[in-house]
């Protein structure tokens, strides 16, 4: 600060010192409201009434018991352990793997569904294998891929795949 300031300051009364101290603060905090605050706020509220005015001109949205009975689609069954053997030695073969054993594991229960294990063991490149685990994926939607393990296949550039499938399918009371 420049000396005349300063001396001018010390020289002004504790009243007035405090007064224009206030001030200085009154200022700072209105500015820090304007800019920092209330223009945030001004800006949530202009986006709330586009998200609303969004969703008005959308119209009234159809509640899932008002649907048709056609319109619900049950979900697709799980294949029996020997087709789904069949299939994903078929894939496998398509995808370039040879399968080495495929064997139904136990059937357990949990959250009111049904899960038939598959334990499957096949050998084969990389590609192939990454190619047949996404045909399994997307060729059965009822069957998900439990367990995967992987390792080098002995004198060869083939990997031995270990795979456990698991088809799921609506516990009946």
């Amino acid at each position: 600060m420049k000396p005349a300031l300063l001396h001018s300051l010390a020289a002004m009364p504790a009243r007035q010192l405090n007064l224009a101290a206030i001030g200085t603060v009154a200022i700072a905090a209105a500015l820090v409201w304007t800019l920092a605050i209330r223009a945030p706020f001004a800006a949530l509220r202009q986006q709330q009434l586009r998200v609303a005015a969004l969703h008005a001109s959308r119209g009234p949205v159809p509640v899932p018991s008002a649907l048709p009975a056609a319109a619900l689609v049950p979900p697709p069954a799980a294949p029996a352990p020997l087709a789904l053997i069949a299939a994903v030695s078929a894939s496998a073969r398509e995808a370039g793997l040879v399968v080495s054993s495929a064997v139904p594991g136990p059937e357990r229960s949990m959250a009111g569904l049904r899960q038939q294990n598959l334990d499957i063991e096949a050998s084969g490149g990389y590609g192939a294998i990454l190619g047949w685990l996404d045909g399994i994926e997307a060729g059965q939607p009822a069957v998900g891929i439990t367990r995967v393990t992987l390792r080098a296949a002995p004198e060869s550039a083939n990997r031995i795949v270990q795979l456990q499938l698991g088809a799921y399918t609506a516990e009946t009371k």
